[in-house]
């Protein structure tokens, strides 16, 4: 897991706004996006 913090700023405090970035292996990636199409 990454955490870092938005390098734009489109709106007021926009550049506070936090990011979370979770690696995962392809095989997982594969599944959720297999699972996000069918919802």
């Amino acid at each position: 897991v990454y955490y870092g913090q938005c390098s734009e700023i489109f709106r007021i405090n926009h550049g506070f706004m936090p990011i979370v970035v979770e690696a995962v292996n392809l095989s997982n990636y594969i599944s959720w996006i297999s699972n996000k199409l069918n919802e």
